[in-house]
């Protein structure tokens, strides 16, 4: 019988060890290794002696059969061990190192401390194997050192094994690794971090979601962040499945107060099958704002309800990305217009990242996205795309050539002047309206002239335009012009009127202007040319105080 932790262990059936130790002896493999295996069952510690002298063993085989055989010993085999290890010279084998490793034995320690820096990489990386899984807080300085080895193997290991200790004060140096070349290094630091599950690595981990070229590293990242969120996030979610409304609106502000790390969860659950949680989870993402998101909010874009789509739209826009510009481009040509409407809010939110996917839009065969992209970059002021702008006033669609023109205008852009100034001839007037008043805007004196000639146009509201236009101009030689235009019967050209006046500071008309202004019924004026005529007056008799009139300087409107 033999002893074995304070209980009798019975031998196999003919083991003995005396033989077994005097076949070890034996100069066949095979023999040594029938003997290594009869040491294994006999399993006492002075079985786990004889078999330590095997890890010296000249055949690699043998030295992992003699480890093998030790680690099935468990706690039995570490006394002798330990014992062996005392007179070791030389750099460790790679047999011993991954055996201290599985016995998990801390006592140890010291000899894996002591060839951390050993010249093979596959030895330090099974000593960043084994000190993970001796798991005491002595191992941690260690493995701290591994993690910036050079070998990415060593780097991976030792990332691994401070992930398995959920070891806090390795947080930082993984961050670090998040940003390593070699993405097998990201995916393990990413993996780490997971497990450690401190809220610190959330935003960089969002980061990699969204930014890295490895699908592998996202995905490792991806799981790590529902790992940190999980305990606090799946209570929430279960939550924001319910019909009562109070608990969703709970449910959606504390996932908002988990922010990132709340992401990959939430982008399964907007393929719920209730349309409101669709749309909820949309919205809560934007407000997130991860650009890890952006794939799934665009499904939204196709959702067959209007809400969805409409959460979808707004989300993106919030969601700084020009994938989420590209994906809101598209939702310009969407049937319902609060869609398409939200998709142009998002994209003017989105700036100089919408740029390029409106421009590429100018050339869809819906007419309603050509006006809305246009219509967009004109709110973007964006001067890059004036010269792709005007190629559009031939635009065979009337409302098209519009929609260009008030681009135009509020880009302000000087060379666009040659244009506009063409489209003033444009045969549908509310395009030569729309021209002229975008001249107005540009402020060109070029456009005087022309602007001159459309106060005979047949359409009233091209005249009215044009006499406003001119008015913004500032150019003196239109001052009688619209001097005349004072006394016109149309309401609108009379208020075009006073305004291009006060542009040219014609305090001259203050007497005129008092008139009109007067209270009915000594003034029997509309009441728009009432208001218009008092905003004048203060705004005239403020510049005969400062100057003399000139008639020549002008000024901002009213």
């Amino acid at each position: 019988m033999a002893v074995r932790h304070g209980r009798t262990e019975k031998k196999g059936p003919g083991l003995s060890l005396t033989s077994s130790v005097q076949r070890l002896r034996s100069t066949d493999p095979g023999e040594r290794g029938a003997a290594i295996e009869e040491l294994r069952r006999i399993g006492t510690a002075e079985a786990a002696g004889a078999l330590v002298i095997e890890l010296g063993d000249p055949d690699t085989e043998i030295r992992e059969h003699a480890a093998e055989a030790l680690a099935a010993l468990d706690r039995t085999a570490i006394a002798p061990t330990l014992k062996y290890l005392e007179t070791w010279e030389g750099p460790p084998d790679l047999v011993v190192v991954q055996l201290i490793g599985k016995l998990a034995a801390k006592e140890a320690l010291g000899f894996l401390n002591r060839h951390i820096a050993d010249r093979d990489p596959e030895v330090r990386a099974a000593i960043a194997h084994a000190l993970g899984r001796i798991g005491t807080p002595a191992v941690v300085p260690g493995l701290l050192d591994l993690l910036r080895d050079l070998s990415r193997q060593v780097r991976i290991a030792a990332a691994g094994a401070l992930g398995d200790l959920r070891e806090s004060s390795a947080v930082n140096p993984l961050l670090d690794e998040l940003r390593d070349d070699d993405p097998e290094v990201r995916i393990a630091a990413s993996r780490a971090l997971g497990r450690i599950g401190d809220r610190k690595a959330v935003e960089a981990l969002s980061q990699i979601t969204s930014e890295d070229d490895s699908p592998e590293a996202r995905a490792a990242a991806e799981e790590a962040l529902r790992r940190i969120g999980n305990r606090t996030i799946e209570p929430m979610l279960r939550l924001l499945t319910v019909d009562d409304l109070r608990s969703r609106i709970q449910a959606m502000s504390a996932l908002l107060a988990e922010g990132k790390s709340a992401v990959p969860s939430l982008k399964e659950l907007i393929k719920h099958d209730n349309p409101a949680v669709r749309s909820s989870v949309a919205e809560i993402l934007g407000i997130i704002g991860d650009s890890s998101a952006i794939d799934s909010l665009s499904c939204c874009l196709s959702d067959e309800e209007v809400s969805v789509r409409l959460s979808g739209a707004s989300a993106l826009g919030k969601t700084k990305h020009v994938r989420s510009a590209e994906c809101l481009a598209g939702a310009l040509e969407d049937p319902d217009p609060k869609v398409a409407a939200a998709a142009a809010s998002g994209l003017e939110r989105l700036e100089e990242l919408a740029l390029d996917p409106l421009i590429q839009l100018l050339n869809s065969e819906h007419t309603e996205a050509r006006i809305r992209a246009t219509d967009v970059l004109g709110r973007l002021k964006s001067k890059g795309s004036c010269e792709r702008l005007t190629r559009e006033l031939s635009d065979p669609v009337t409302s098209v050539r519009i929609v260009v023109c008030e681009a135009l205008g509020e880009i302000r852009v000087r060379q666009s002047v040659p244009a506009l100034l063409s489209a003033l001839e444009d045969r549908e007037p509310a395009v030569r309206a729309a021209a002229a008043e975008a001249l107005g805007k540009l402020g060109d004196y070029r456009a005087t002239m022309p602007l001159l000639d459309h106060l005979k146009d047949r359409n009233e509201r091209v005249r009215t335009k044009s006499l406003r236009a001119l008015g913004r101009i500032g150019n003196p030689v239109a001052l009688p012009f619209l001097i005349a235009a004072f006394d016109s019967d149309n309401t609108e050209m009379r208020v075009a009127a006073i305004e291009g006046l006060v542009a040219l500071r014609a305090v001259r008309m203050l007497d005129r202007l008092h008139k009109i202004a007067r209270p009915w019924p000594l003034s029997r004026e509309p009441r728009e040319v009432k208001e218009i005529a008092r905003k004048a007056v203060e705004a005239l008799e403020l510049l005969a105080e400062e100057e003399p009139e000139t008639d020549s300087h002008p000024t901002s409107l009213l």
